[in-house]
């Protein structure tokens, strides 16, 4: 095996990332040219790694740790997560949420967003606040 698929698949199974969310992000890493990480060129999986060592926890990966924006953005998730307000507390559903926002690009792929989103969060947020006080 590829080292950099060996080291792909590694960083996939410690960031806790499921097969159909691993597909995904290769798609939208090969711009929908394929769903395998072994189609994709040295590059591509580069990116692929550098995005999964950001998304693993304690940053096994590598990394310095995530920037301060990331670390909002997956605080305010959680936080919205305890209010009732989303299902799941996890990185990956909050990616998911971000990519909707972002219209398909990852947020890897959209560091120039992360304030928007955090105040989309913020204003998610606030409106529940103000619900639960009106409704106090």
């Amino acid at each position: 095996m590829n080292k950099l698929i060996k080291k792909i698949k590694t960083l996939q199974n410690i960031a806790n990332i499921n097969q159909d969310s691993h597909k995904q992000n290769v798609i939208d890493i090969s711009m929908g040219r394929t769903d395998s990480c072994a189609r994709l060129d040295d590059a591509e999986m580069h990116i692929l790694i550098e995005c999964y060592q950001k998304m693993a926890p304690n940053n096994q990966g590598g990394k310095a740790g995530l920037p301060p924006q990331l670390k909002m953005i997956y605080s305010l998730w959680e936080q919205l997560h305890k209010e009732n307000l989303v299902n799941t507390d996890s990185k990956q559903a909050c990616d998911t949420f971000c990519e909707k926002y972002l219209e398909g690009k990852t947020l890897a792929q959209s560091a120039r967003q992360w304030h928007s989103i955090i105040e989309v969060l913020k204003a998610w947020l606030k409106r529940a606040d103000k619900k639960q006080a009106a409704d106090v």
